[in-house]
């Protein structure tokens, strides 16, 4: 990563877009973590985390690979996420049955994860994310390996429990429609550089470059009309 400053405002759902290889899930990985920077500073409700170890960020991280626990239930996952939590010990059932009518997957508590679909197995990782309360919510190509349909039902499920959260929100993809339609504002990564960040409108309309250009080729603009309609996003200006 080349000198990349970007910050992402409470409540706000950022995209993180570009080909494969251009450093976006290395990104990911150094908010969360995973890896640690040669410079430069990760902040977090001005604290600053570039040092500290990824259990004292609360962080989560959803991974394109779901990695559920196959010898868990659907309650299983979700309780084992919120263990070892300062004070979650007296809520973690309460809080399990919230997260999961949440998510539309209370009648699945008892179930496995072979037992579930690619579309329900998603909505359990992404419950084990949040159920922990996290301060910020990283998303690494969740969507990439369900089929059209169902990605295009959770995109919007997806926006609405973003919404309900609340919290600063970055979503990795390699798609510059899902880029249009999920973001609040896009962030366009080449070659570990941030070349472009604003909102859908102004990343179609106006690209910073030709690299832009084309990754975003839209060649009829009212498809950004029925995005917009589809998704009732604010920012996806005709």
């Amino acid at each position: 990563m080349d000198g990349v400053d970007l910050d992402v405002a409470d409540g706000e759902l950022l995209v993180l877009v570009g080909p494969s290889g251009s450093g976006k899930t290395t990104l990911l990985r150094l908010i969360a973590g995973l890896d640690q920077p040669a410079a430069g500073t990760i902040r977090l409700g001005g604290k600053d985390l570039a040092r500290a170890r990824p259990h004292e960020r609360n962080v989560a991280l959803v991974f394109q690979n779901l990695a559920l626990y196959s010898h868990l239930t659907v309650r299983g996952n979700l309780e084992f996420a919120q263990r070892g939590l300062r004070g979650a010990e007296r809520g973690i059932k309460e809080e399990t049955n919230k997260v999961a009518e949440l998510l539309g997957i209370g009648h699945l508590l008892d179930r496995y994860p072979a037992e579930l679909s690619g579309g329900e197995q998603q909505r359990v990782a992404l419950g084990r994310a949040i159920v922990r309360q996290p301060a910020a919510l990283l998303l690494d190509e969740p969507l990439s390996s369900l089929d059209a349909p169902v990605r295009r039902g959770l995109r919007r499920e997806l926006k609405r429990l973003q919404r309900q959260l609340g919290v600063p929100t970055i979503y990795v993809t390699h798609d510059p429609i899902e880029a249009l339609i999920l973001g609040d504002r896009i962030a366009v990564i080449e070659r570990g550089r941030l070349v472009q960040v604003g909102r859908p409108g102004e990343v179609c309309q106006s690209p910073a470059n030709r690299f832009v250009a084309e990754f975003f080729d839209m060649q009829d603009f009212r498809e950004i009309e029925q995005l917009r309609a589809e998704t009732n996003n604010p920012h996806l200006e005709p």
